[in-house]
């Protein structure tokens, strides 16, 4: 993991890539490198990970050919590619699985990135076309952002390395605004800054010197296939082939490893098939929130990494952690993006940093294999006697919300949490701005799209959770990791995994009307039994109990005496919001809307904050 930035064209400040580097060192400690030709200049600072000796230094440079690469993640399937590529006479001078990014391109062009399976932001110049390219993995695991300037064309792994570039507007994007409010995120190459664009996953971006052009095309978009499996447990079979071999793919690395491990079948598998491959005594982090019940996984996760031999570290997270830490937390993240899990992911990654360079997740499991009530939503619709007999009351409630609250509110229909309404936007707002939005902004429009191309609920809320959801949680995961130069690594979203996901049928994911029905099944005898008795959760933060007990003053201090961040508010309306939150006194499923309407809140004083700051911290 690492950090690339660079400028292609003419600025009149020729020391802009060091200053990106120096913001975005936190991305990649050990060595830095650079790259400079007529009106290129490319910087690269790196994280370690595979081959810790100077000659995996990036960029990888071919002066024949005058092109420049540089890699940011991680190429899983490297020696599968490299293999052809020394038999047709090309040589390596490192063993690190980016140095085959170059090699590829040089023989096959952009043809090799299909076959490519890992997480990576690249970009690469081809002084033989006076062309920059700039791309993104499948899921957008790892993030690349980029700005025209004039004649110039700038890009970074992180916006705050865009910032330094002092004439670059940072102007907020309205449409984004409106999204974000909306559904705490924004969609398809947008930012919150209007001036800001974010490549997309599966996208080649080309900025072509000569003209001075954009050019945009995909490389890969999720395609649906039906696959028929046999009898005898096939599909079953099937899956645990593809997971272990996934695991196995993502454990290369010549710096330690680390698990993250909540008590869920996703974790809990990935440190079993880990464990099988290196043997016990992993390390795994579990958040602890010093509570009972539905927020603490922590105990389980213990008796899993009992189970599997594994040391277990309980990474304790309180309400004055939140009140320390929550800045620096938001000052990593660029910009504001969904939820409020990027807290207790941050304490987590800070704890687990000081142990290991690499942490292995479970992310991509309920979305991949229909692990959220949603999917029992939509598809209890065909068989509605057979839904309420098999679900769980909390399942039959999101059943009941997936299927008539869009009637009423046309927000809620698109399987994304809805937490402003948008005509609630006109009494929140301050007036001028608000019908600014109104007259040129609609934050459906992205959503209407996608929900045209699709030919049913099912396809529609995979490729949401495709396109928009994953994309976005991955964003965050990055951010936080990197925030402590932590490598974070996602096998259940190995490319493999991916096209057998697309290729199973929703009824089969959830047979016998049970979520997660495939990976419950497969590792029945694998993991233990409790484990399958347990709750979804997910690794819940209780931000919304603590708003209203031990944070109550912070929130309310913090916000208010922040209003000037705000100005685009009705400031009356922000002091009901706050107080709709920390005064409930009864415990009810609104509560953790009304927690989310105040982190946006909170979130958008510090986004505006740094940006005032061009994320210079004074």
């Amino acid at each position: 993991m690492c950090g690339i930035a660079g400028i292609v064209g003419y600025l009149s400040d020729r020391n802009i890539v060091p200053l990106m580097l120096d913001v975005m060192k936190h991305r990649g400690p050990d060595s830095r490198g650079f790259f400079l030709a007529e009106g290129v200049h490319l910087g690269h600072c790196r994280l370690s990970i595979n081959d810790l000796s100077e000659r995996a230094t990036q960029p990888f440079i071919s002066e024949k050919h005058k092109v420049a690469v540089s890699v940011n993640g991680e190429i899983y399937n490297f020696e599968d590619l490299k293999k052809p590529l020394l038999e047709k006479g090309y040589k390596f001078e490192s063993y690190s699985d980016s140095e085959v990014v170059l090699h590829a391109y040089l023989e096959y062009g952009t043809g090799f990135l299909a076959e490519l399976n890992g997480m990576f932001a690249i970009s690469i110049w081809d002084g033989r076309k006076n062309e920059l390219l700039l791309i993104r993995d499948r899921l957008g695991i790892k993030p690349l952002y980029y700005t025209k300037a004039k004649n110039a064309f700038l890009f970074a792994s992180e916006i705050k390395a865009l910032a330094q570039y002092d004439k670059l507007d940072l102007s907020v994007d309205l449409q984004s605004f409106a999204e974000y409010m909306a559904f705490e995120n924004y969609f398809s190459n947008r930012t919150l800054n209007q001036n800001i664009k974010l490549v997309e996953p599966g996208e080649i971006v080309s900025f072509k010197l000569r003209d001075i052009t954009i050019d945009r095309k995909y490389f890969w978009k999720p395609a649906f296939s039906t696959q028929v499996f046999g009898s005898n447990g096939e599909v079953y079979d099937r899956y645990i082939d593809i997971i272990e071999s996934s695991v196995s793919r993502h454990l290369i690395s010549d710096v330690p490893l680390g698990f993250y491990l909540s008590s869920g079948i996703d974790s809990s598998s990935v440190v079993h098939f880990s464990s099988k491959e290196l043997g016990r005594n992993l390390k795994t982090y579990t958040g602890d929130f010093g509570m009972l019940g539905f927020y603490d996984e922590s105990t389980e996760a213990a008796k899993i990494a009992k189970t599997f031999g594994c040391a277990n570290s309980r990474v304790e997270i309180r309400p004055q952690d939140f009140i320390d830490n929550i800045e620096d937390v938001l000052w990593h993240l660029d910009e504001p993006k969904v939820g409020m899990g990027s807290f207790s992911q941050y304490m987590v990654a800070k704890h687990a940093s000081k142990e290991v360079k690499v942490i292995l997740t479970g992310h991509g499991g309920d979305e991949f294999f229909a692990g959220y009530p949603v999917f029992k939503a939509i598809y209890g619709k065909e068989n509605i006697y057979k839904l309420i007999l098999h679900s769980s009351p909390r399942e039959l409630m999101f059943a009941i919300y997936f299927t008539l609250f869009p009637l009423i509110r046309k927000e809620a229909g698109y399987f994304l949490p809805n937490i402003y309404s948008i005509k609630s936007l006109q009494h929140i707002l301050d007036t001028e701005f608000a019908d600014s939005l109104t007259r040129e902004t609609n934050a459906l429009q992205e959503l209407d799209v996608l929900k045209s191309r699709c030919n049913d609920e099912y396809e529609h809320l995979t490729l949401t959770y495709l396109r928009y959801y994953l994309p976005a949680l991955f964003t965050v995961e990055d951010k936080i990791s990197m925030a402590f130069s932590l490598e974070s690594r996602t096998p259940l979203c190995d490319n493999e995994i991916l096209d057998f996901a697309l290729s199973i049928p929703l009824s089969m994911k959830l047979l016998k009307q049970e979520l997660k029905h495939i990976p419950r099944t497969a590792m029945r005898n694998k993991l233990p039994d409790f484990v399958f008795n347990l709750p979804k959760r997910g690794f819940p933060t209780p931000l919304g109990l603590w708003f209203k007990k031990d944070l109550k003053v912070f929130i309310k201090e913090y916000i208010l005496d922040n209003l000037v961040y705000l100005d685009m508010f009705n400031a009356q309306t922000v002091e009901k919001i706050i107080f709709s939150c920390i005064d409930s006194r009864i415990n009810t499923p609104l509560d953790e809307i009304k927690a989310h309407k105040v982190w946006i809140l909170l979130n958008l004083i510090v986004y505006f904050k740094n940006q005032k700051r061009r994320y210079r911290r004074i």
